[in-house]
């Protein structure tokens, strides 16, 4: 390799190199919304698998409920017999 090519390609590194923290603030504050972004959903979901687990409990007990027989009462008319 030539001198010239060995400049060359040590210039294209270090451009490479400085093109990756040029925007460095911009990709950080993306990385901060993103981020940001991720914790409010994983909230989110969160509540919403607590609120569905809670109204399947609900929607079970109330059928548990209406599945249970009701007390009948229990009067003897047989023995009711006027003499």
């Amino acid at each position: 390799m030539g001198k010239h090519e060995i400049r060359l390609r040590r210039q294209r590194m270090s451009a490479r190199g400085s093109e990756r923290y040029r925007n460095y603030n911009a990709v950080l504050k993306q990385h901060g919304s993103e981020k940001r972004l991720k914790q409010i959903t994983r909230i989110f979901t969160f509540f919403l698998l607590i609120a569905l687990i809670i109204i399947i409990f609900m929607a079970i007990t109330r059928w548990e409920k209406k599945q249970t027989p009701k007390p009948q009462s229990k009067i003897n008319t047989t023995a009711l017999h006027v003499t």
